[in-house]
């Protein structure tokens, strides 16, 4: 449990700008992107991630800025003492993400107004490009109190190695419940990467609600979208509802596509 507490996923949402920067005058005309995190292994409830993380984007194309970048940089945002960036990493599009101009679809599983539980637990995201999806679930609090009872732990690996300490399986499972994995729509939404090595060839959607009994999940697409586009359609995943925040295709391609599990590409 220590080792699989090792590990990192998360989810959020971008929000890209441009800053002049005086002490680092190489990145100021360079937009920046900043990353707030709805959903992070890393915290825990009460200590959130101190602040959103934020870097520069390099990129280039070959058509005078007409097409989305193959490849770029990201360069942090923060600098070391000689002013420079303290990391850079180089990203790559994988093959099958359509180059961002196919499908592309966001989803949020909605908060439940009268529920009782803690900030997280009930969270979930669904994201699609391309061929290739990726999705987060917030946490599963067997007890409600467990989270208070490590208040030294800084981090979900601190607090993970506490409870172990003291012999408490129950928290550190419930705090280890998060789950979150990638795969692609063509193969009928399966997963083929994830940090529960157990899902790996299941159904997204099983996943998404827990189903453990091998019945067919439901999914069905609410909403008509005349005004409001796809803003006012509403997913409905077995018994939880999602809001649709980006979606590039009609409301009967998409309940196409996810109804689909043994489907052709659009």
């Amino acid at each position: 449990l220590r080792l699989y507490a090792r590990q990192h996923v998360f989810a959020g949402y971008s929000v890209i700008s441009n800053e002049k920067n005086n002490d680092n005058k190489m990145m100021s005309n360079l937009p920046l992107c900043t990353r707030h995190h709805c959903i992070d292994w890393n915290y825990v409830s009460g200590k959130p991630r101190p602040r959103p993380n934020k870097w520069y984007i390099e990129g280039r194309n070959t058509n005078n800025g007409k097409t989305p970048f193959h490849t770029w940089k990201e360069w942090s945002y923060a600098t070391d003492e000689n002013g420079q960036c303290y990391y850079w990493e180089k990203w790559d599009r994988i093959a099958g993400d359509e180059d961002g101009r196919g499908l592309r679809l966001a989803m949020r599983r909605k908060k439940e107004v009268s529920s009782s539980s803690e900030e997280g637990d009930n969270d979930a995201i669904l994201v699609a490009v391309g061929d290739h999806f990726n999705y987060i679930v917030g946490r599963q609090f067997l007890d409600l109190q467990q989270h208070t009872r490590y208040r030294d732990a800084g981090n979900t690996v601190e607090l993970v190695d506490l409870a172990i300490q003291h012999g408490d399986r129950d928290t550190v499972i419930s705090h280890l419940s998060l789950a979150g994995g990638h795969g692609t729509i063509s193969s009928g939404w399966k997963i083929d990467c994830a940090l529960q090595p157990w899902q790996h060839g299941k159904n997204v959607f099983d996943c998404l609600i827990g189903n453990c009994c091998n019945e067919e999940v439901k999914v069905k697409v609410i909403g008509s979208g005349v005004n409001n586009g796809c803003m006012s359609w509403e997913v409905v995943i077995g018994n939880d509802s999602w809001d649709v925040y980006e979606c590039s295709v009609s409301r009967d391609e998409l309940q196409q596509l996810l109804l689909s599990r043994k489907m052709s590409r659009l």
